[in-house]
């Protein structure tokens, strides 16, 4: 979307506009969801997280400034409320583990492309993609963060630095640390050890 076109959908979104709000919602839903699933790790939150995401732009889309993208302003919306999901389970202790059935029925990580139609390609795409997931899953917050957004939503550093308020220095950083332990992590898994 042009400049000057994203300029008016904002002007009718600030106006309440509904259809304009369901565009918003409909661009957008399927990535502000695949990233708050990649960082909480349990897509019920997640769905959870992205609805209140939505409400709150609704609620505040006023204070929209057009300094970027009405999808960075959200993925910065979605990246304060996953952060605030995270103390709050902190605060109230519960437990990261899933039970063997969300695993079953979580969506995979990314496609990882066809192995055939071999049962045994299909069990091996599935246990990588799972285990891909569980190491991402696996990282600290703050490198999880960046790696998702950069190698999974594939924004670029400006779009990073404007989503999170990081110095692109340090975007690339905890990008180059987060790879680096993504592949540790796989690694033991390849090998043989739990992740």
């Amino acid at each position: 979307m042009g400049k000057e076109a994203e300029i008016e959908y904002v002007a009718l979104l600030k106006q309440g506009d509904q259809k304009a709000f369901r565009r918003l919602v409909a661009e957008n839903q399927n990535r502000i969801f695949g990233y708050l699933l990649r960082m909480l790790g349990n897509p019920q939150e997640a769905e959870e997280v992205a609805q209140e995401v939505f409400i709150a732009a609704f609620r505040f889309i006023g204070s929209f400034r057009g300094e970027g993208s009405v999808t960075t302003w959200l993925l910065k919306i979605a990246s304060n409320m996953y952060k605030n999901r995270i103390r709050y389970n902190v605060r109230r202790r519960r437990s990261k583990e899933t039970s063997i059935d969300d695993i079953i029925e979580r969506p995979t990580f990314r496609p990882l492309g066809e192995r055939g139609d071999s049962p045994e390609g299909i069990l091996a795409s599935k246990e990588l993609a799972g285990a891909l997931e569980e190491a991402i899953q696996a990282l600290p917050d703050d490198f999880r963060e960046v790696l998702v957004l950069r190698d999974i939503e594939l924004m670029p550093y400006a779009q990073i630095q404007e989503s999170t308020g990081l110095p692109e220095g340090t975007i690339k950083s905890r990008l180059h640390r987060a790879r680096h332990q993504l592949s540790l992590l796989l690694k033991e898994h390849l090998e043989g050890r739990k992740l």
